[in-house]
């Protein structure tokens, strides 16, 4: 019985049915995912869920980065170098005239 608990976690919903259908079921499928939520069961391929939760879970991390008036620093900073070169380089080219 254990070992089926845990296969029915991998399985997801429309794999659940099937096998709820198999056995006799009658409901359709909207109406037996209802029961199935009432319940407190929500089936759902328990692998997929957690792929899908490390993934958002590395994207807030990667684009919740420091901003500065929504700018990433890094990117405001590369802009700032890119202006103060271009700011030295007149100047270096005016003084040579």
């Amino acid at each position: 019985m254990n070992n089926e608990a845990i296969e029915e976690k991998d399985l997801t919903a429309n794999q659940l049915y099937k096998i709820y259908k198999d056995e006799g079921g009658t409901l359709k499928f909207a109406d037996w995912l209802t029961r199935e939520k009432t319940k407190g069961i929500f089936p759902l391929n328990g692998s997929l869920n957690e792929e899908v939760q490390e993934t958002i879970k590395k994207v807030k991390e990667k684009e919740m980065k420091k901003t500065i008036l929504g700018f990433p620093v890094s990117t405001l900073l590369i802009a700032g170098g890119v202006i103060i070169l271009a700011v030295v380089a007149s100047k270096l080219i005016k003084g040579k005239k």
